[in-house]
């Protein structure tokens, strides 16, 4: 039709058989996550096509593009682009060997779903903050609301009395403090605090809430943590969640917040199966091309006791290690857990031997 927009291609590129840490220049590969890695090749996704997946070698990349239509050649262009820069997120160590940072889970709550996380007073929070800072963590991240599957939303001047003091105690010492919340308002009164990070599982937070300089984690979460688990589906799996983080991108671009204020979290557990979870881990690489820092929490989920054999999240940390570990190779700039310090000596391990 005259005047109408050209419809988005439905096409996505994930990169696959990583090497990390390439010592040189390869003509036969692509670089990504701002050349920390080099891709061998490149899986070709047309979802709902009668060929959804095809791959090609990176040597044959200039040619495959070559021979795209217009629509498509953009949309790989950008998303190839987004592959060679290596984002930044709120002042959080950029360089490849730096990555992914360490955000430590600060719960001002009585029912988190891992015991050992509450901390339901204002000392005893700000003492488990101070450990996990001397541990490693670049962001302290602060909330007062469970999101735990079937938590009740509490009242806002009740989250807003536990959260505060502690979030403008650490904002106090320089420390990236993040605020865990679902709500505009608090997430507002938390930057006023010092907040630098509003971690929105929700992923709906506006521009407005942030401030002038505040950044955003968009999670993914399907419905509220009262009903995200009942039945949760998703049409299109990995693809729906592109798709929705693009819009989401898209719409605080145009009011205002730079790339380097967002990140995204696809929301492991939030309203998902195990395999939607697999998928997420499984595909992660795919989500490099929205050109944002990815941010990744699994630490001790219950999936990973489902696949592990673990049903109490006291026995996960094998597992949440593991599963840390994978979503560092798929690009994850950060990584959300509980135990800092074991996340930090895996990953230095991990570095180590290449």
């Amino acid at each position: 039709m005259s005047g109408s927009k050209e419809p988005l291609p439905s096409l996505y590129l994930e990169p696959l058989d990583l090497l990390f840490s390439p010592s040189r220049a390869r003509a036969d590969a692509v670089p990504v996550l701002g050349g920390a890695a080099d891709a061998l090749s490149i899986a070709v996704w047309r979802p709902g096509t009668p060929e959804p997946r095809t791959v090609i070698g990176a040597g044959d990349l200039p040619n495959w593009l070559a021979g795209l239509c217009s629509g498509e050649r953009r949309r790989a262009d950008a998303i190839l682009a987004n592959w060679r820069w290596l984002p930044s997120f709120c002042g959080v160590p950029n360089s490849a060997d730096a990555r992914p940072s360490l955000m430590g889970v600060v719960n001002l709550t009585p029912d988190s779903f891992y015991a050992h996380s509450r901390k339901p007073d204002i000392a005893a929070a700000i003492a488990h903050g101070q450990q996990l800072m001397a541990e490693g963590a670049a962001i302290l991240d602060i909330g007062s609301q469970s999101t735990r599957p079937g938590s009740d939303v509490i009242a806002t001047q009740r989250e807003c009395a536990a959260a505060l003091p502690v979030i403008r105690a650490f904002a106090d010492t320089g420390a990236i403090v993040s605020t865990d919340t679902l709500r505009p308002d608090i997430a507002h009164a938390a930057v006023a605090a010092g907040a630098r990070i509003v971690n929105d599982v929700s992923g709906l937070m506006t521009a407005d809430a942030l401030g002038r300089d505040a950044a955003l984690v968009i999670g993914h979460m399907r419905g509220n943590p009262s009903t995200m688990q009942r039945r949760p589906r998703s049409a299109r799996g990995i693809f729906s969640l592109y798709d929705w983080f693009e819009t989401r991108i898209a719409e605080l671009v145009a009011a205002g917040v730079t790339r380097e204020r967002i990140a995204i979290d696809p929301g492991f557990g939030f309203g998902k199966t195990v395999h939607h979870n697999q998928a997420i881990l499984r595909h992660l690489p795919l989500l490099s091309g929205l050109g944002v820092a990815i941010v990744v929490g699994v630490s001790r989920k219950a999936s990973l006791g489902y696949v592990a054999g673990a049903s109490r999240a006291e026995d996960r940390l094998p597992a949440s290690l593991a599963a840390a570990l994978a979503a560092a190779r798929g690009g994850a700039a950060v990584l959300r857990v509980h135990d800092v310090a074991a996340t930090r000596q895996a990953l230095q391990i991990t570095r180590f031997f290449g």
